[in-house]
């Protein structure tokens, strides 16, 4: 009897730990079932942007008859394109007269086999190659509005453009255009010619200073001295802060694309690569903060400077004219639409760095090319020169009367640009 007892105690005092050891078993069952769930969900993900969404694309277009080489997984055609370029170097020299065979060997080898409009792929970005005049005719009559900005470029290059007109569409690119293009138009661009001038002048002066010391001839290396002059012309005209303070905002973006540039490989998982708390992402993100801080500080100090300026006469209203962009921004922050997805200092941030990122490499890369030209044909030198000293003979200062009648210096570099872009080969678009 006793015995029945002690047992019945003994199984009665087991259930609590019985229970418990069954509710873990079960928990750990349902986890062993979820496990290969949670870790399916993302690869599967994965595998949608980088194949299946490409190749739902890649089928679209050959159902309309456009071809194309076949991606790999994760390159794309990356990899074929730097194994044709390569052979292309090491087959020929560089022609500068035709660039494309040189710099686009891979366009020119896909054109002759696929035709003049194909597809190619970079990462899990696919990329319509077109050269069919008639194509092109029909997209250059479509306005910004209408073809839009690519998705992939707002994620991609979120850092660094935000949300600024570049890259936005719709509206928020509407809004955006309504206000900035008026600060481009030609009375605002009268305005800034003295402005240039005085910024041209150190780049100037230290290229003579390098002729006097080499005996009035030697090579200089001019593409870090466009891209200061450029950088100070659109601190001054754009944002009225100095040299020193553009310089530093300029440098801080340069860098912010370079980070940015080593993640495009996988192009296609920048949204997922981006929150991995990598080297390279703490590096963009700290970029990011330090570039904000200092657009910030320009925007505070033009509203500090503001009030003042406006008591002001002379000098103080040519300085408020050359603020006008960073004005205009200023107050039409206050008035963001709806689907703008930032605050007002997102918004200045933004637009700022989309101003500050385009001008300087739009002014510097113009002023490079226009350089090349002239190199490449001397005798548009000796015919720009003669024309400068004869129209600039007595003037104190450069205008728009004397800028008018420089016809050599303003129309050939432009008209050459065409001419070489039609004898090379076929626009694409």
């Amino acid at each position: 009897m006793n015995k029945v007892a002690t047992y019945r105690i003994y199984l009665t005092r087991s259930l609590p730990s019985l229970s418990y050891s069954v509710c873990l078993m079960e928990k750990l069952h349902l986890l062993a079932l979820l496990l290969p769930i949670l870790l399916g969900l993302p690869l599967l993900y994965i595998w949608d942007i980088l194949w299946m969404r490409p190749e739902r694309l890649r089928k679209k277009l050959r159902k309309q008859g456009v071809r194309g080489p076949r991606p790999t997984l994760f390159y794309g055609n990356t990899q074929e394109m730097k194994r044709i370029r390569q052979e292309a170097v090491s087959a020929q020299k560089q022609d500068t007269s035709n660039y494309i065979s040189t710099l686009f060997p891979h366009f020119l080898i896909w054109r002759e086999t696929y035709g003049s409009v194909f597809h190619y792929s970079t990462g899990a970005v696919e990329i319509l190659f077109v050269s069919d005049p008639g194509m092109v005719k029909d997209m250059s009559h479509c306005t910004s509005s209408e073809l839009g900005k690519p998705i992939y470029i707002q994620k991609s290059r979120k850092p660094l453009f935000g949300e600024g007109i570049l890259v936005s569409n719709g509206d928020i690119w509407a809004y955006q255009r309504k206000v900035i293009a008026p600060e481009f138009f030609m009375e605002k661009i009268k305005v800034m010619i003295e402005l240039i001038g005085e910024a041209s002048v150190p780049l100037l002066e230290a290229w003579e200073s390098m002729l006097d010391d080499a005996g009035g001839s030697r090579e200089i290396d001019v593409d870090g001295y466009l891209r200061n002059f450029s950088a100070d012309v659109i601190a001054r005209a754009c944002f009225g802060s100095d040299f020193t303070t553009g310089e530093e905002i300029f440098y801080k973006l340069r860098q912010l694309q370079k980070a940015i540039s080593q993640q495009d490989t996988l192009v296609g998982l920048s949204a997922v690569w981006k929150c991995l708390p990598t080297k390279a992402n703490r590096e963009i993100q700290k970029l990011e903060q330090e570039v904000r801080l200092l657009i910030l500080d320009v925007a505070k100090e033009h509203s500090r400077g503001s009030s003042s300026r406006n008591n002001d006469d002379d000098n103080d209203c040519i300085e408020t004219k050359h603020n006008s962009f960073l004005r205009s921004i200023v107050n039409s922050s206050r008035h963001c639409p709806a689907s703008y997805g930032g605050s007002a200092e997102d918004y200045i941030v933004d637009n700022c760095k989309n101003i500050y990122f385009a001008g300087h490499e739009t002014a510097a890369v113009t002023t490079t090319w226009c350089l090349m030209l002239l190199a490449t044909h001397p005798s548009w030198q000796d015919r720009a020169r003669a024309e400068a000293l004869e129209v600039c003979r007595g003037c104190t200062k450069l205008d728009v009367d004397v800028l008018r009648r420089l016809k050599t210096v303003r129309k050939h570099p432009s008209r050459y640009a065409s001419i070489s872009v039609e004898e090379t080969g076929s626009p694409s678009a």
